[in-house]
C-alpha cells in the first residue's frame, strides 16, 4: 500500500503543472474584473462545479506567445483586443472557438471571430466642461471648425482613431472612411488635415490623460474613452459625452492554444457570455455588453443610459482588418508627422 502510494505522489509530482492546475480566466483587472468575477466567474462554477480562478494582465498578449511557444501553457481564457486576437489567431496562439458549445447567433454584428467571442465593447469620442464651454462641436466638421469652437482639441497619440477622424473632419461620411483611408490621396487628405488644426492640437498617451486636460482647463474639447468619461460623469463632472463623434471597438474572450482546460474553457465562455449572468453584472456596473439580448435590453439600457450600447448605432466602428494590414505603415508615418 505505501509503495503504491509513493508511486502515485511520483505520478503527479511528474505532471506538468499546467495539468494540475485550475482552470484560469485572465482579464484588465481593477473593479470591472473584481464585478465579474462576483456576477460572471463564481456562478460559473456554482452552475458547473468546476474550479475557477482568475488573473489579470495588462493587454500584452507578449507573455501569451511566450507560454504557447514554450508549450507551458498557464492561462486558459483571456479578453484580448481585436487586432492582437485577429493576428493571434493567424499565428496559432488562439484556438478556434468551438461554435458547437459557444452560441454564436447570441452576438451583436460583429461580436464574433474565428478564435473570439465578444466580451464588452470600448470606444472613444468627443467630451467638454459644459461650465468652461457651454457650447461644443456636436460632430467632427465642427470639432475641426476652430473659428467657430475655439479652443485646443486633444487627440490620442497614434494613426489608428486618429486618421479616421482627420477625414470625418474633413467632411468624409463615416460609411466613406476606410474605402478613402485605404487610398494614398484618402491619406494624404487625413495628414492634410491635421496640419490645418496643429497649432490646435494635444495629443495623449494614457487613457485618463483626456479628462485631467479637460479639468485643468487645458484643452476645451476632448477625445477620451467613453467608459472613462461616463464614469467621471457619474462621479459630479460636468462633462458633455457627444455620441455622434463614438468610434468604438469589441474586446473579446479567446482560449490559449494548448490549454489543458479547452474544453471546459469552451463552456466558461458560453456561460459568461450569456444573459443571465450579464444582466446581474449589469447591476453592479454599467457594461457595455456584445450579447445582443443584454445589449439591446430597454431595462438594462434604461439602468445604465450613459453605456455605450445605447449609443453605438450612432458611431463609427473600427475596422480592425485595415490596421492589421496597413497599421504598421500609417503608424510609422504618424510618428514621422509628429516629429516634424
Amino acid at each position: 500500500m505505501t509503495r503504491l502510494l509513493l508511486l502515485l505522489a511520483a505520478l503527479v509530482i511528474a505532471m506538468p503543472a499546467a495539468a494540475q492546475r485550475e482552470l484560469t480566466i485572465v482579464a484588465g483587472g481593477g473593479q470591472l474584473q473584481d464585478h465579474m468575477r462576483r456576477t460572471l466567474f463564481e456562478s460559473f462554477t456554482q452552475r458547473t462545479g468546476v474550479p475557477l480562478r482568475d488573473s489579470s494582465y495588462d493587454y500584452n498578449v507578449g507573455p501569451i506567445r511566450a507560454m504557447v511557444q514554450a508549450r507551458n501553457v498557464t492561462w486558459d481564457v483571456v479578453m484580448v483586443e481585436a487586432p492582437d486576437l485577429i493576428r493571434g489567431c493567424e499565428d496559432g496562439i488562439f484556438e478556434r472557438i468551438d461554435w458547437s458549445v459557444v452560441n454564436r447567433e447570441k452576438f451583436l454584428p460583429g461580436g464574433t471571430t474565428t478564435c473570439g467571442a465578444g466580451a464588452i465593447g470600448w470606444g472613444v469620442s468627443v467630451f467638454r466642461d459644459v461650465s468652461r464651454n457651454p457650447n461644443g462641436p456636436s460632430n467632427w466638421q465642427e470639432f475641426w471648425d476652430v473659428q467657430r469652437f475655439p479652443g485646443r482639441r486633444t487627440l490620442r497619440r497614434g494613426a489608428r482613431m486618429t486618421l479616421e477622424i482627420a477625414l470625418m473632419g474633413d467632411g468624409v461620411p463615416a460609411a466613406e472612411v476606410y474605402r478613402v483611408l485605404a487610398t494614398p490621396a484618402g491619406q494624404q487628405r487625413a495628414f492634410a488635415a491635421l496640419d490645418r488644426i496643429r497649432p490646435h492640437l494635444h495629443f495623449w498617451t494614457g487613457g485618463q490623460q483626456p479628462i485631467e486636460l479637460v479639468n485643468a482647463g487645458e484643452v476645451a474639447f476632448a477625445v477620451g474613452f467613453v467608459g472613462r468619461t461616463a464614469n467621471a460623469m457619474r462621479g459630479g463632472a460636468r462633462f458633455d459625452l457627444n455620441w455622434d463623434t463614438l468610434l468604438f471597438s469589441f474586446d473579446y474572450w479567446a482560449v490559449v492554444r494548448g490549454s489543458p482546460h479547452a474544453a471546459n474553457a469552451m463552456r466558461l465562455i458560453e456561460h459568461i457570455t450569456n444573459p443571465e449572468p450579464l444582466r446581474a453584472l449589469s447591476e453592479v456596473w454599467p457594461i457595455n455588453p456584445v450579447t445582443a439580448a443584454v445589449a439591446n435590453d430597454p431595462a438594462v439600457r434604461g439602468r445604465n443610459p450613459l453605456m455605450m450600447s445605447n449609443h453605438q448605432h450612432r458611431g463609427l466602428q473600427i475596422d480592425t482588418e485595415f490596421w492589421l494590414d496597413q497599421g504598421p505603415e500609417l503608424e510609422q508615418r504618424f510618428a514621422a508627422w509628429l516629429n516634424r
